[in-house]
């Protein structure tokens, strides 16, 4: 099986689990954090992998490291170390926020810009874009991007929303050479 489909599947059993016991914040804030120290921590992903290292002690490794997680987390960690699946701790963190932001109604709006968004332009651009994804709660993220020369791109889901003045440019450029055919 691919690894985004096992990915998955953890992700699912371990947002059931959450949805049951009503903490599918917390466990999505931790799973979140877990994530966020492999991807900061490359070191870690190593040693984990490393041939030499025994389950029980990745086991131990993971219960040093992540105490102050939910046993539901530590659980799920232990069971993906027995199984040789630690590897694609990403993809269920990625997976399990994509089921709660289903759960909660919440669409995630990636935006690139020339410069870091302000707090009130964030706001504005869930606004504008609420309408657009069924008036779901628009979570804004921004980066900065040194391509643009101005304007913003908006990513939510698999949908792109080019407002760049180079994507303005592209367009007109494509109207007028079908005009003047």
């Amino acid at each position: 099986m691919s690894a985004p489909a096992v990915a998955n599947r953890y992700a699912k059993a371990l947002f059931e689990l959450a949805k049951e016991k009503g903490i599918v914040e917390q466990i999505n804030d931790e799973i979140q954090g877990v994530q966020a120290v492999f991807e900061s921590v490359p070191q870690l992903q190593e040693v984990m992998a490393h041939p030499r290292m025994s389950v029980k002690d990745q086991r131990t490794l993971l219960q040093t490291g992540f105490s102050d997680c939910h046993a539901i987390i530590l659980n799920t960690l232990y069971v993906m170390v027995d199984r040789g699946r630690i590897d694609i701790i990403a993809p269920v963190a990625h997976a399990f926020q994509s089921f709660a932001d289903e759960e909660f109604q919440i669409a995630r709006a990636n935006v690139r810009a020339v410069r870091p968004l302000s707090d009130r332009e964030k706001e504005e651009v869930a606004r504008q874009f609420a309408k657009k994804v069924n008036n779901r709660q628009v979570v804004v993220t921004s980066e900065e991007d040194d391509d643009l020369i101005g304007g913003l791109i908006v990513q939510i889901g698999d949908s792109v929303y080019d407002g760049s003045v180079r994507g303005m440019l592209r367009r007109m450029e494509r109207k007028l050479v079908t005009t003047n055919r």
